[in-house]
């Protein structure tokens, strides 16, 4: 019984063997190519005055049509945004978002004196056909001072 196994396996071996590879073959097997990826990088800035304010969600945003983004790669590609903090510079780094950070922010106590109020911020984006809009949420809405800072983003479309 052995035996038979062992001459089965051996011409099961033989025939992966004679199987047709290379450029000899007479297999009409098409070739497989690589898969072809794009990718597009697009900045987007967003100065301190270009924020605008929904009172409805209590958020500021940023929008910003983007033809480049088209239907097929909303529905087929891959898209991810960053903030980018030190642009331009030698120490500049990247956060994926959403992002949340804790802040601290220094203001007028109205008698002379200051009272620092802490909150968290948080930075979002939704993304649709041609746009991209990003959105800026304090904790408690604490919205003391004016805009947020001005703000750089990468977007990073695979498609």
């Amino acid at each position: 019984m052995k035996k038979f196994l062992i001459i089965g396996l051996m011409a099961m071996m033989g025939l992966g063997m004679m199987s047709c590879s290379g450029s000899s073959c007479d297999c009409k097997h098409e070739p497989v190519l690589p898969s072809q990826f794009n990718k597009k990088t697009i900045d987007l800035v967003v100065n301190q005055q270009e924020w605008n304010f929904d009172n409805d969600t209590k958020q500021f945003y940023a929008h910003f049509d983007l033809p480049e983004l088209t239907s097929d790669i909303y529905n087929y590609g891959n898209y991810s945004l960053h903030r980018e903090y030190n642009s331009g510079k030698k120490d500049a780094y990247q956060v994926a978002l959403p992002e949340s950070s804790f802040r601290v922010e220094e203001i007028d106590d109205g008698h002379g004196g200051t009272q620092n109020i802490y909150y968290t911020q948080m930075v979002d984006y939704r993304v649709g056909v041609e746009y991209v809009e990003i959105q800026v949420t304090n904790s408690d809405y604490s919205y003391e001072a004016a805009n947020p800072e001005s703000m750089v983003f990468r977007l990073q479309l695979t498609y």
